[in-house]
């Protein structure tokens, strides 16, 4: 079979389709709420700085407290009604805030319950859509279906940060959300359409935190898998810290209006799409393995510029292509990793393997945040982000030091060794 054989096959996928719309509708749409719930804090509540902290708060806490129980509810239930169902329930939660306003009005607690609610519907939606992938696709399929969602989600992001900003300004911000809710109930459509049988899922015999134990023994316990969860988690881990800095010293340290930080920030987009399309053929010329380990090494020293340049054009520009690079890497890296990851997992456990890898990941995030601001107010932002830049090494020492370097292909094609036990 010729190379562009998987890909073509794809665009005539009807159900991949479907889900790939869907997808791509909803991670749009979640800019215009980002945007619009901070317009409705920050201008119409007139809240206070801790009361946006509080918001940002309960967006980030449900990955923490969720992630490996919706692993479990992802293995013991089919997975697309339980998508559908967490679409659905967003776009009534989400609703709620322009029924506020007609009816009422809006308040902090409405703002809070919603970030949580809409957080917490998220995990245990994409960790049903990420394992629910794999019973769609198979083999070079799969990889071919992760290289096209993660170049559409990042369109899908740019576009709906910046769509977000205009809709807000010109229906007001709780009228842009409820375009949000609609986009949930599009992909729910979407879902509901496709056609293909989903098996039968496994009898749950045991309590659901023996089966958390069976995902976490399955993802620390397999040489590769291991490696690979540890080095994300170490990267997104440092990549908050740094995300919760950036603005503030871009902003501060280096004269930057906000025009400019939202240019560069819109480069970052750009970036993840080109990642998105570039990682397939990189894979099949190289291996995957030394795919990921180059991505990695890109992580800090795309960051250097940012510790070296001055205020001005110029420190700009070098700061906008290390960002590019930086999110090119990242996203490359992000969709190789999930497609071995979904190659090497038995069938019954790619619930809870995705479940332990996002909470390893995302969990630590406010961590991540509250520290860096921490040492930033300490040492300052500069030396902060240096040693942030350090840590960023340290994924890359993960991988070397593991099996993947040695890895050219996945799933049942890998070496025994570099499987791992299951």
């Amino acid at each position: 079979m010729n190379a562009a054989a998987p890909a073509a096959s794809l665009w005539r996928h009807a159900d991949f389709r479907r889900y790939w719309c869907g997808q791509a509708v909803t991670v749009a749409g979640f800019g215009i709420t980002t945007i619009g719930i901070s317009v409705i804090a920050v201008v119409d509540l007139h809240a206070s700085t801790m009361h946006v902290a509080l918001i940002a708060i309960a967006g980030k806490l449900p990955p923490l407290l969720l992630s490996l129980h919706a692993g479990v509810l992802a293995d013991r239930y089919r997975k697309r009604p339980i998508i559908i169902s967490c679409d659905v329930l967003c776009a009534v939660s989400l609703t709620s805030i322009p029924l506020a306003q007609l009816i009422a009005e809006i308040t902090l607690g409405q703002l809070y319950a919603v970030a949580f609610l809409v957080s917490a519907l998220q995990v245990i939606g994409s960790n049903a859509s990420i394992s629910y992938l794999p019973i769609l696709l198979r083999g070079e399929q799969l990889k071919e279906g992760n290289s096209k969602l993660g170049a559409t989600n990042s369109l899908a992001d740019l576009a709906g940060n910046n769509l977000g900003g205009l809709l807000v300004t010109a229906l007001g911000a709780a009228r842009a959300i409820a375009l949000d809710a609609v986009s949930y109930l599009i992909c729910a459509f979407c879902l509901l359409r496709i056609r293909n049988p989903e098996p039968a899922p496994r009898t749950a015999g045991t309590s659901q935190w023996t089966e958390i134990r069976e995902g976490l023994d399955y993802t620390l316990k397999a040489p590769l898998v291991r490696s690979i969860v540890l080095s994300n988690a170490t990267t997104s881990f440092a990549l908050a810290a740094s995300s919760a800095l950036w603005s503030l010293y871009l902003l501060r340290e280096l004269g930057w209006s906000p025009a400019v930080l939202g240019i560069v920030m819109g480069v970052g987009g750009v970036g993840g799409f080109l990642g998105a399309v570039l990682w397939r053929p990189l894979e099949r010329r190289w291996g995957a393995g030394p795919v990921m380990l180059t991505a990695l090494a890109l992580n800090p020293a795309a960051q250097i510029p940012l510790l070296i340049v001055g205020p001005g054009a110029t420190g700009q520009i070098a700061i906008g292509a290390g960002m590019l690079v930086q999110t090119c890497a990242a996203v490359a890296h992000g969709g190789l990793q999930r497609s071995v990851r979904q190659e090497l997992c038995p069938d019954h456990l790619q619930g809870r393997a995705q479940a332990t890898g996002a909470w390893l990941a995302f969990g630590l995030r406010p961590l991540a945040a509250l520290l860096a601001g921490a040492f930033g107010t300490l040492v300052g932002l500069r030396p902060t982000l240096g040693a942030i830049t350090c840590l960023l090494c340290a994924p890359f020492v993960i991988l070397w030091c593991s099996p993947v370097r040695v890895l050219h292909t996945a799933g049942a094609r890998a070496p025994d060794a570099v499987r791992g036990a299951a």
